[in-house]
């Protein structure tokens, strides 16, 4: 654990504790809006410079269309149940300002 993310605990620790309030976050969101909640995971991801972060993927029905929401979580940049809550303010934006497709549009999953 490097300075930058002391107080953070470990990536695995934080994860988990993401994936815990993201999932009930995601759910709510979900239930206000009429969508239906797939699956929320976690998993490690590298960039060009070989330095190991954590993306969380959730991947929800809403109005028709199957949308799979992506996004980096570590390293932190807020306690991870703000983050969850970050997370699921920003899918519910998205699935709300998306331009939403016409019947018989292409019906693969959109990403976000």
């Amino acid at each position: 654990m490097t300075d930058d993310h002391a107080g953070w605990g470990e990536p695995q620790e934080y994860t988990d504790v993401f994936l815990r309030s993201a999932h009930q976050a995601v759910l709510d969101l979900c239930d206000r809006r009429g969508g239906e909640f797939e699956s929320l995971t976690g998993e490690a991801v590298s960039d060009a410079a070989d330095n190991v972060g954590v993306a969380a993927t959730a991947v929800v029905l809403f109005r028709g269309r199957r949308y799979v929401f992506r996004r980096g979580i570590w390293p932190p940049s807020h306690p991870a149940t703000t983050q969850a809550a970050i997370y699921a303010t920003v899918l519910e934006e998205r699935l709300l300002t998306r331009v939403h497709p016409r019947l018989g549009d292409d019906v693969s999953p959109v990403h976000l």
